[in-house]
């Protein structure tokens, strides 16, 4: 006889792994005990299954559980071992839909052969019950009502028509075949891409992962995060000279509900790998930071609110913050120095705004808000946050202090010897500090860039930069005139614009026409990581000190670039991976110098930049060997976790209103 234990390490709670862990205990063959190692907890859940019995049987268990537990892209590590004696329990465990007999997935791996087979008889089943993972229950009844010959007419008016529904997105192009799905939350396809005027990076549903590695550049986690229940959207580069997939970068994913699991073997067996996608299909956008994944936004996402998790008590209660509302209630059973409690945060529905405030008035209702809460935290919106204010660091504040929860104030310490990096193209970019009292302060900011091309030339040629400026004038006058006809829109305190003007000055813009900012930062990320030399240049980030806090000089970042390229440098994925490497190494001699002034014990990586690869492998190595690093994966990079750090953001002006 012996006792097994088997674990599943996961980065964040998984609901399905509770969910079989439970089913579990009615295994009948042998002794089961189950648990998981910080339960409710905010960081790592360790999932496991104890199991006492004779080889045989615990070979034919751990087969089962092979067969059971389906890759999740936040599983970090799985093992078996021998154990002395039982630590779990008979007790069910706990998660955010256990009191709902709401399906955890939409398939599974006994229905999804059935289902998304074409040889299978119950291929396009779609309303096909599986007593597993009770898929169907997700279905609309306007889903259930479709049948595999509605599908295949569908595609069979994509492909020769270009039949639309409704909702034409593309009605200045009449020659785009485009097909909405208004069984599948309006899910638009289309074989060419969607009107860039619309913003973002063009998204793909894979329907052949059988000739991904033809079509993009993807490493084995990256494939197994496409596979997993989560199905999430993941930034992928396309291979190099590719004859169709023109754009830099793409976020692309596998069919993540029954419907498009059917409609991508359908459209598989007509020779179609991939089809652009559009709409509110919701799901998850990760991106790999310092070894494991890490969602960037949970707005709009298709996940049930982050909730019941344990942290210690914050300077208020219920605070409402850039789209989400977060609550901590204390706990009755709290012993220890800080008070303890169960910390919430959900996504706010979508509603008008004022002044950058969203609400319902009967949201707050249905979920046992007070009047006076609601109160207070429209008076915290509209008057504590200026987020063009240069001053104002109450978001990196909050990205801090979130997710410092993944570390020291689990600890039961408050926080305090800690520091920042949060890069974002959404809210300000800055670094701040936190010293041994707890107070935090603005160490360095990104400046606001030029908003167009004849401007930013202008400063480059009136200052120091001017030689190099007018060299690159002269030698590369097709990017020149490119240059000058640079738009950026938005935010310009960020990387994505510095990135979308040094694109240009290494010659990254071949088209006619001038990119989009989007893009031609995208474009230097692509060629970035197509680089795989042992050596780059070094490109200047040097810092300036304004009366508060320090910024860039960034004519003299763009300046050392230009005279890279002006000596001959002609490899712009070198220079373009040398602009991300120096960054992380400057940033990493700016730490130590705030190390040696405050002391730092741990840096924090937040914000929605961190999608980029380059940059994050580079920091990893360069900050990482220095300092421990922290990822709070238990919330957002840059979403919910601003609104979980708001509650222990320390602001007078926040308080008062409290």
């Amino acid at each position: 006889m012996k006792n097994i234990r088997f674990d599943f390490t996961c980065s964040r709670q998984v609901p399905l792994y509770a969910h079989l862990c439970n089913q579990y205990l009615h295994y009948d063959a042998l002794n089961i005990n189950i648990g998981c190692d910080g339960q409710n907890n905010v960081g790592q859940h360790s999932y496991f299954i104890e199991a006492l019995g004779e080889q045989a049987q615990l070979e034919q268990l751990a087969d089962a559980i092979a067969t059971d537990f389906l890759i999740s892209a936040w599983l970090i590590d799985s093992s078996i071992k021998v154990i002395d004696e039982h630590q779990g329990s008979k007790t069910l465990l706990s998660y955010p839909q256990s009191d709902s007999n709401q399906a955890l997935t939409p398939f599974c791996q006994h229905c999804y052969p059935l289902i998304g087979d074409n040889q299978s008889a119950k291929f396009g089943a779609l309303d096909l019950a599986c007593p597993y993972c009770k898929g169907e229950t997700l279905l609309t009844p306007a889903q259930k009502a479709l049948t595999l010959s509605d599908i295949h007419a569908m595609v069979q008016d994509l492909l020769t028509q270009g039949l639309s529904t409704q909702n034409l997105p593309t009605q200045d192009l009449p020659t785009q075949v485009t097909l909405t799905l208004a069984a599948a939350d309006n899910l638009q396809l289309s074989l060419t891409p969607f009107n860039e005027s619309l913003g973002g990076r063009p998204q793909l549903l894979i329907c052949n992962p059988n000739t991904l590695n033809a079509h993009f550049c993807l490493n084995d986690v990256q494939v197994l995060a496409l596979s997993s229940i989560e199905k999430p959207f993941i930034c992928a580069r396309p291979t190099q000279e590719h004859d169709k997939l023109n754009a830099p970068l793409y976020e692309i994913c596998f069919a993540y509900s029954r419907v498009t699991l059917v409609l991508a073997e359908v459209l598989r067996q007509k020779g179609i790998d991939w089809i652009y996608i559009q709409g509110q299909y919701q799901r998850p956008q990760l991106a790999w930071i310092d070894g494991a994944w890490a969602q960037i936004c949970s707005e709009g996402v298709d996940s049930v609110a982050v909730q019941n998790l344990i942290a210690p008590e914050p300077l208020r209660e219920t605070v409402i913050f850039h789209g989400y509302q977060a609550q901590w209630q204390a706990s009755k059973r709290s012993r220890s120095r800080l008070q303890q409690g169960e910390l919430s945060v959900v996504a706010l529905p979508h509603t008008p705004k004022v002044k950058s405030f969203t609400v319902e008035s009967d949201y707050f209702e249905s979920n046992n808000i007070e009047s006076t809460d609601f109160e207070s935290a429209v008076v915290k919106e509209i008057t504590d946050f200026d987020d063009n204010d240069t001053e104002n660091h109450t978001i990196a504040d909050a990205a801090l202090f979130s997710a410092l929860l993944n570390g020291k104030f689990t600890s039961h310490k408050p926080a305090k010897n800690a520091a920042v990096i949060y890069l974002s193209h959404s809210h300000a970019s800055q670094i701040v500090t936190c010293d041994s009292k707890g107070d935090t302060e603005l160490f360095f900011a990104l400046p606001e860039l030029p908003d167009n091309g004849y401007e930013i030339f202008h400063q480059l040629d009136n200052s120091p930069q001017n030689a190099v400026a007018q060299k690159f004038k002269h030698l590369f006058p097709g990017d020149y005139l490119t240059l000058l006809s640079l738009k950026l829109h938005g935010r310009r305190d960020n990387l994505q614009s510095l990135w979308a003007i040094a694109a240009i000055l290494m010659g990254l813009n071949h088209q006619e026409e001038t990119q989009s900012q989007e893009w031609l930062s995208d474009a230097l990320m692509a060629a970035a990581m197509r680089y795989h030399g042992a050596n780059a240049p070094r490109i200047d980030y040097p810092l300036t000190k304004g009366e508060a806090h320090r910024s860039l000089n960034w004519c003299k970042t763009l300046g050392s670039l230009l005279s890279f390229r002006i000596a001959g440098n002609d490899d712009p994925s070198q220079l373009a991976f040398a602009m991300q490497d120096s960054l992380a190494d400057y940033l990493a001699n700016w730490l130590e110098h705030i190390d040696l002034n405050i002391g730092v014990h741990n840096i924090a990586l937040a914000g929605n930049e961190l999608v980029n690869e380059t940059l994050c492998k580079r920091i990893s190595l360069r900050l990482g060997k220095n300092f421990p690093l922290v990822i709070n994966r238990s919330l957002d990079v840059d979403g919910n976790n601003l609104a979980v750090g708001a509650l222990y953001v320390k602001q007078r002006r926040l308080n008062s209103h409290a």
